[in-house]
């Protein structure tokens, strides 16, 4: 569902409005880069680099719903409660200090919950070593690659009120990420209050209840 930029109630004509293609984890194409900067160009923008992804700036709300138009990206994404696009580095081939495949696991995961309603906004962040060059601490949902696994860490956020992820799992197979990360959706869909981040749920219920419902046995910390 696309929500009208005008009927947001921040949003006015005075503000300009910024908007964010979807770019799982940085990759893209030149075609992509092509499309993004003459929309840019059309519409009197400027292009800023933000973290994995480029952010058309300086439109007012009637270009930016033009722009959303033909870049074909959700206008309301950066208020939507929902999955947020996923973060990863490159991990293994491509990173020296790789331990495990951060950009393999980080695309399935993309694909897979990328934009899945929940009861507040959810990120999730994969490094594929302990260096956690992508901050999954500061993530809903993080994990960092080991020789073994990787350690899953849940309930971080940057917000107002922030907080450190906690580690609730090690050496999870990259194959069992997907299920547990779903199994942890679905503990927030069932559990969660509006506007509530994953951490403040978890607290609110305790950390043995969310493990119980969440996490294997066999790889709770």
């Amino acid at each position: 569902m696309t929500i009208p930029l005008a009927s947001i109630p921040f949003l006015n004509k005075k503000i300009k409005f910024p908007v964010t293609p979807h770019i799982p984890g940085g990759l893209t194409t030149a075609a992509q880069l092509r499309q993004i900067a003459d929309i840019a160009d059309k519409y009197n923008g400027s292009l800023k680099i933000v973290g994995n992804t480029i952010t058309i700036i300086g439109l007012n709300l009637a270009d930016g719903e033009k722009a959303i138009a033909e870049l074909g990206c959700q206008g309301e994404s950066f208020i939507a409660k929902q999955v947020r696009a996923v973060a990863f580095c490159p991990g293994k081939p491509d990173c020296p200090r790789a331990l495990q495949d951060s950009t393999g696991l980080g695309l399935a995961l993309d694909k897979e919950f990328f934009g899945q309603e929940l009861p507040s906004k959810l990120r999730i962040g994969v490094s594929g070593c302990p260096n956690c060059c992508i901050e999954p601490f500061v993530k809903d949902i993080g994990m960092y690659g080991t020789a073994k696994g990787y350690t899953l860490v849940v309930g971080g956020n940057s917000g107002f009120s922030a907080q450190i992820a906690t580690p609730v799992a090690e050496k999870v197979r990259a194959d069992e990420i997907t299920s547990i990360v779903n199994s942890i959706l679905t503990y927030f869909r069932q559990h969660g209050k509006s506007k509530e981040r994953l951490g403040q749920v978890i607290e609110r219920l305790g950390w043995d209840h969310f493990s119980q419902e969440t996490i294997p046995e066999n790889y709770r910390k």
